[in-house]
């Protein structure tokens, strides 16, 4: 059991990063700032920078924790039985499932990204979220390797399964981004790129490299009902307890 200074501590950390949570969301990276924190709170600029040397560590924090949260989110989904492309398909599903239950999370880790907030935090900080961010991308590493190991795929000389990860990384990376920007998804009829363009353009990557079952050989929206019947309900009670 914490004692009573240890637990005042813990207690005013945890205030610090609700209200500068709440102020991120509403104001954005440029209107969160230590004084609107302490101002807030009640607590002093000094207060506050014995927490958190920038707002930036703040950020981070922030971010770390929703990093962990779509890890195990992700790690559950690996576990799918099913073939590796079909757990592919899990981690796609899984993805969307936190985008849409969990937008100010997936907002706070794309502030992180695009503001480049890594570069303005301590190494030991910084060496965190590379670590969280290595393990979700080793999640995807194990699924290749495991459909080469199957048969299902055989790679080319000059592509490993790390480099088949990063592109599939990439493609969905690069459509969550479109979505929190401004893409000109309506001009091009997309109305849903979670639901319809990632996992059509997974596929044909897929395809591209070969990765059986094709998607013309398999019922690959009957995988997703599957994954969402077997999985995701479970998942939210999994995602909450984090």
């Amino acid at each position: 059991m914490l004692a009573g200074k240890q637990r005042e501590i813990l207690e005013r950390h945890e205030l610090f990063l609700e209200v500068g949570r709440a102020q991120l969301l509403e104001e954005g990276y440029e209107g969160l700032t230590i004084a609107r924190i302490a101002d807030a709170t009640g607590f002093s600029k000094g207060t506050v920078y014995q927490r958190f040397g920038c707002k930036e560590e703040l950020i981070v924090e922030l971010g770390m924790r929703y990093r962990e949260k779509l890890h195990s989110a992700l790690e559950r989904a690996s576990e799918f039985p099913g073939r590796p492309r079909e757990r592919m398909v899990a981690l796609g599903e899984a993805v969307e499932y936190y985008y849409r239950q969990y937008p100010d999370e997936m907002r706070v880790l794309g502030i992180i990204d695009a503001e480049n907030i890594l570069e303005k935090v301590p190494e030991e900080q910084r060496s965190q979220m590379d670590k969280l961010d290595g393990r979700i991308f080793d999640l995807m590493v194990d699924i290749v390797e495991d459909a080469i190991a199957q048969g299902d795929l055989v790679l080319a000389p000059d592509v490993t399964p790390q480099t088949l990860s990063l592109a599939i990384w990439a493609l969905q990376d690069g459509y969550l981004v479109a979505t929190r920007g401004s893409a000109p998804l309506d001009r091009v009829g997309i109305t849903d790129p979670l639901k319809d363009e990632i996992v059509r353009s997974g596929h044909y990557l897929a395809d591209g490299y070969g990765w059986r079952p094709l998607y013309g050989e398999w019922d690959y929206e009957e995988t997703s009902r599957r994954i969402r019947a077997a999985l995701l309900t479970e998942q939210t009670s999994v995602v909450s307890r984090i």
